[in-house]
C-alpha cells in the first residue's frame, strides 16, 4: 500500500519528527536579540566557571546562566580532588609521575573505550588549569593521594569551595557576567540552520533570546537526579540513591540531542561504593577497603578483590542479597586512611581522635562482637577474617587480592583491634557519560561531524572516562575542559 507524505508524517511521533529534523526542536533566530555576547555559558559548576575564567583572561564579553539560585553545581558535592600529574608536590614526595603514565592509566580505567585525542587533550591542559589554580588563584593542595587506577598518587586534594568561589570571583572581576537563578531552555539555530547562534533564556519568569557571536559552551551538568533518563540509559540505577547537585537533570544533555549531538558511555554509568546508609554528602563515602578493609555481604562473605575502583565494587555490592554489604576494619586501618586518605574522615573522626564510635559504625574488642552488635553471624565472620588474614599472607587470597589499592600498596592483615563494621551502599554521584566532543570540546553529532556554535564540558560530556573512572578525574576533567572549550571559542571570528 502506498503510504502518502501527509499520512506518513500524521503517523510519526513528535519525538520521531523532533530527532529527524532539528528545526522542529528548536527555535529560529529572533527578529531580535535581546541581548548579545562573544560566548554564552550554561551552566556554573566546575566546567562553566572554569570557562569564565578563560573568558575574562581572552576579553571575551561573556555570560554564565546557572538556573539554581547559587553557583557550584554538583562540583559542590565532590570531594576536591584533582588529577594531574607531574607537579612539584609530587616531586617533593618522590612520586614519579608523567602526562605519558596519567594517560596509559586513563585508557586502562576506561578499557580503551575512551577517546584517546580527547583523553590526551584532557592529560596535557589539567597542567595549565593546575597552574593556573596556583599562580592566579593562589591556592595549594594540602596532599597527593592514592586513589582508584592510578599507577602512582597523584590525586591533589584541594579544598573545593575555595576554588568554585576563587574561579568566580577571578571571571567578575574580569568582566564576565553571571546570573543565577536563570534557566536556558532552548539552543537557537541561525536564520540558514547552519550553526547555533545563541540560546532562549527565561529569566523571572520573562523569556529572552540571547546571541552567542562566538559560540555556545554546555556545562550544564549530568543527570544523576532525572530518574527518567537513568531508567531509560541504565535501568538498574534507576532507583538507585543519589547525592548529586539537584539542578542535574539532563538539561544541556537534552538540549545537545535535540540539535543531533551524539551520546557517548551511557552503557558505563555506575553507581559508587562506600556510602554510609542514607547518604546525603560526598564526604560520607569511605575509602577503607584501600586502607586495609574488606567487604562482606549480608552472609558475612567476601565477594570480590577490595582494591579494585569504587565503581567496580558499587557492582559486585549491589548484586548481593538485598543488595546488602558492610566494610570490616580495625583501629590501625582506620587510622592510616583518616591520616592518609581525606575522603569519608567526617566518617571514623571521632573513633581515631576521641575513640567515640558514631551511630552508623558497630564496633568491639573482638571481631565477634563487633558482628553481634552489626546483627551478623559471629562465627562466620571471624571465619572470613581467618581466611583472608592467611590469604594475604600467603599470597593465596581467594579474590586475588595482591594490592591495597589498584596496584600499589601491600595488603594487611585485619588483626588488631578494636574491630569496627560499617554497613555500606552505593549511590549515584555523576553519570560520566554525555555528549560526544572532540579534542577541543566542540560537540559532534552521530556522523562525527562538529555542530558549528556548539561546545561542552564537564560530567556532561562522553569519551573521557570510557568504560571505566579513575578516581578523582571528574573535578579536573570538569576544569579542564571548561578552559579548552573557552579558549577555542575564543579563536573563533
Amino acid at each position: 500500500m502506498e503510504v502518502s507524505r501527509r499520512n506518513l508524517f500524521k503517523g510519526m511521533t513528535v519525538s520521531a519528527l523532533m530527532m529527524s529534523a532539528p528545526a522542529f526542536a528548536q527555535l529560529e533566530a529572533p527578529q531580535k536579540w535581546d541581548a548579545e555576547y562573544d560566548i554564552v555559558i550554561v551552566g556554573g559548576g566546575a566546567a562553566g566557571l572554569s570557562a569564565a575564567t578563560v573568558a575574562a583572561d581572552e576579553k571575551l564579553s561573556a555570560v554564565l546562566f546557572e538556573k539554581q539560585s547559587f553557583l557550584g553545581g554538583s562540583s559542590v558535592l565532590n570531594g576536591g580532588m584533582f588529577t594531574v600529574a607531574g607537579t612539584k608536590e609530587q616531586e617533593k614526595q618522590d612520586i614519579k609521575d608523567s602526562q605519558e603514565l596519567f594517560f596509559k592509566d586513563m585508557m586502562r580505567a576506561g578499557k580503551n573505550k575512551n577517546n584517546p585525542d580527547v583523553v590526551k587533550a584532557f592529560v596535557k591542559t589539567a597542567n595549565e588549569q593546575y597552574d593556573f589554580i596556583l599562580n592566579k588563584l593562589k591556592l595549594h593542595p594540602d596532599m597527593v593521594v592514592h586513589q582508584g587506577y592510578q599507577s602512582v598518587p597523584r590525586s591533589h586534594h584541594f579544598v573545593t569551595s575555595q576554588i568554585l568561589t576563587a574561579m568566580a570571583a577571578y571571571a567578575k572581576k574580569g568582566g564576565v557576567k553571571i546570573e543565577t537563578g536563570v534557566k536556558v531552555l532552548r539552543l537557537v539555530w541561525n536564520k540558514d540552520h547552519s550553526r547555533i547562534a545563541g540560546v532562549e533564556i527565561e529569566s523571572k519568569g520573562k523569556k529572552q533570546f540571547v546571541l552567542a557571536k562566538k559560540g555556545v559552551l554546555l556545562a550544564a551538568g549530568g543527570f544523576s537526579r532525572n530518574p527518567e533518563l537513568l531508567g531509560r540509559y541504565n535501568p538498574p540505577l534507576e532507583s538507585a540513591a543519589s547525592i548529586a547537585g539537584a539542578g542535574t537533570q539532563g538539561d544541556g544533555i537534552l538540549m545537545g540531542l535535540s540539535v543531533g549531538a551524539d551520546m557517548l558511555d551511557v552503557a558505563y554509568i555506575k553507581a559508587t561504593y562506600g556510602f554510609r546508609l542514607n547518604p546525603k554528602h560526598i564526604d560520607e563515602q569511605s575509602q577503607l577497603y584501600w586502607s586495609g578493609g574488606i567487604i562482606v555481604n549480608k552472609n558475612v562473605k567476601r565477594f570480590t578483590d577490595e582494591s579494585q575502583s569504587y565503581k567496580v565494587l558499587a557492582d559486585f555490592a549491589l548484586a548481593q542479597p538485598e543488595g546488602k554489604s558492610y566494610i570490616v576494619f580495625d583501629r590501625q586501618m582506620a587510622e592510616n586512611d583518616f591520616k592518609n586518605n581525606p575522603q569519608g574522615r567526617i566518617l571514623i573522626e571521632s573513633i581515631v581522635k576521641e575513640n567515640k564510635v558514631p551511630e552508623w559504625i558497630f564496633a568491639g574488642e573482638t571481631i565477634e562482637d563487633a558482628a553481634k552488635k552489626a546483627g551478623l553471624n559471629p562465627k562466620e565472620l571471624a571465619k572470613t577474617v581467618k581466611e583472608y588474614n592467611e590469604g594475604i599472607k600467603n599470597d593465596s587470597d581467594a579474590f586475588g587480592r595482591k594490592t591495597l589499592v589498584d596496584t600499589s600498596g601491600k595488603p594487611i592483615p585485619l588483626d588488631k583491634g578494636p574491630f569496627y563494621i560499617m554497613p555500606a551502599t552505593a549511590a549515584v554521584i555523576a553519570t560520566y557519560c554525555g555528549l560526544k566532543i572532540n579534542k577541543d570540546a566542540k560537540v559532534q553529532n552521530v556522523f562525527g561531524e562538529v555542530i558549528p556554535g556548539l561546545w561542552a564540558a564537564g560530567e556532561m560530556t562522553g569519551g573521557v572516562h570510557g568504560a571505566g573512572y579513575m578516581s578523582g578525574s571528574a573535578f579536573g576533567k570538569a576544569q579542564t575542559f571548561g578552559r579548552i572549550a573557552a579558549k577555542d571559542i575564543a579563536k573563533q571570528k
